[in-house]
């Protein structure tokens, strides 16, 4: 098997479902979000997509500022990643709870605010809520997305309406439950709530050369990635031949190691989808608590889900999939061997954070803390990460030239892409 060492970030929000006991749990209190106009049987709300996320603006407490946070089917409640955001979040009689999550760090401490009220566009409302602040900015969001992420906003979301998801289009449909009537075209995939999360199990796997192997997944658009398998689940889940092993990203609770590789093939009922890069975390990484965990074999992320219109009936426990434009879109990697974070008031500094040995950017002389001003005569505010990762991810051989800022002087520097995975 080839091992190639890689630095390269790959953003993962993990679940918070399950780390905190269900004693504390129970004592957050759920009024409901709901559209204000009776009259209406569904609202369409725009979204920002970024590294396959989905971006919602929402303002919260009555306050002016509209405020972005990520919908994500792994979060039991509501975060404010940042005790700054909300004037008065936290309150001094706040009490404070510890989390796990993944990463190496052990616990992470966050406040326990309730009597939260949340505004949507379109008059989508909720009232009476409860919401986690973490006490410092454990996931730093704002650096690897390139553009200031508040908040992550989850069940709350999911378990009042039938939540449908056009990637194409960046619109988030909210439909009221009993008016909801899925179209021909959509396939319907039998999904189960557990612990407040969403898993499919018609779900087949291909690793290599082997058969296929019915596996359990679940449902994640909080994850940038395609997909994420646990090794130590199946006795069929075993590493690519080509891998690349190290830092992978940053759950709650501090850094991800393990591996990357391509698959042969993820069905999912019909639809089957061919050479996804696929994360294979160390075990020592993935610190949740035995008990938290529900027995399943990974999650699908944004850029799988992305490849369809996705709709969630989490009353009637249900899927609905029909496959877009995206669809055969190759699963590509970033090809240039160099990571870059966005840092400064404005997120419009840009810096290398990791290089990966032997690699156009390792060979081109780039190096960790190297400023970017230009990257084929973009400057910001124009060029931001996510059209850098557009320039890195397009075709093996496309030039990159670059101007950095290193030690007072400016360099020029140029590589060609290349297919690392």
């Amino acid at each position: 098997m080839k091992k190639l060492t890689a630095r390269y970030v790959l953003l993962l929000l993990f679940t918070l479902g399950g780390v905190v006991s269900h004693a504390a749990w129970a004592q957050f209190v759920y009024r409901g979000f709901q559209i204000m106009n009776k009259r209406m049987k569904r609202v369409e709300i725009p979204f920002e997509m970024h590294s396959n996320l989905i971006v919602v603006p929402i303002k919260v407490n009555d306050g002016e500022q509209e405020l972005k946070f990520i919908l994500d089917t792994g979060v039991r409640t509501a975060i404010l990643t940042n005790d700054i955001y909300v004037e008065g979040i936290p309150s001094p009689n706040d009490r404070v709870i510890h989390l796990m999550g993944a990463g190496k760090e052990g616990q992470v401490s966050a406040f326990v605010s309730n009597n939260i009220s949340f505004a949507l566009p379109e008059g989508v409302e909720a009232e009476g809520n409860a919401m986690l602040v973490l006490q410092e900015d454990y996931l730093q969001l704002d650096n690897h997305l390139g553009v200031r992420i508040h908040g992550i906003l989850g069940y709350e979301i999911f378990s009042r309406f039938v939540v449908e998801v056009d990637y194409i289009n960046q619109k988030l449909i909210l439909h009221r439950p009993e008016h909801f009537k899925p179209r021909r075209s959509y396939r319907e995939i039998p999904m189960t709530i557990e612990d407040t999360k969403p898993y499919i199990t018609h779900v087949q796997l291909k690793v290599n050369d082997s058969t296929y192997v019915p596996i359990k997944l679940m449902v994640d658009t909080g994850a940038s990635h395609s997909l994420l398998l646990d090794m130590g689940s199946h006795e069929q889940i075993k590493l690519p031949e080509k891998t690349l092993s190290g830092y992978l990203g940053r759950g709650l609770s501090g850094e991800i190691y393990g591996y990357m590789g391509r698959i042969e093939a993820l069905r999912i009922d019909k639809y089957e989808l061919e050479g996804i890069i696929t994360s294979f975390p160390e075990d020592s990484s993935m610190v949740l608590p035995a008990q938290a965990r529900t027995q399943h074999q990974g999650n699908i992320g944004g850029s799988v889900l992305k490849r369809f219109r996705v709709v969630f009936d989490y009353a009637n426990e249900k899927m609905y999939l029909r496959k877009n434009r995206l669809f055969r879109k190759d699963f590509e990697y970033n090809m240039s061997g160099m990571e870059l974070i966005a840092t400064g008031p404005l997120l419009s500094l840009l810096y290398v954070a990791k290089i990966t040995d032997d690699t156009p950017a390792d060979r081109a002389d780039l190096r960790e803390g190297d400023m970017i001003i230009s990257v084929n005569g973009r400057r910001p505010p124009e060029l931001n990460l996510g059209v850098y990762s557009s320039l890195v991810n397009k075709r093996p051989g496309k030039r990159i030239r670059l101007k950095i800022l290193r030690n007072g002087k400016t360099l020029k520097k140029s590589f060609r892409l290349e297919r690392v995975l």
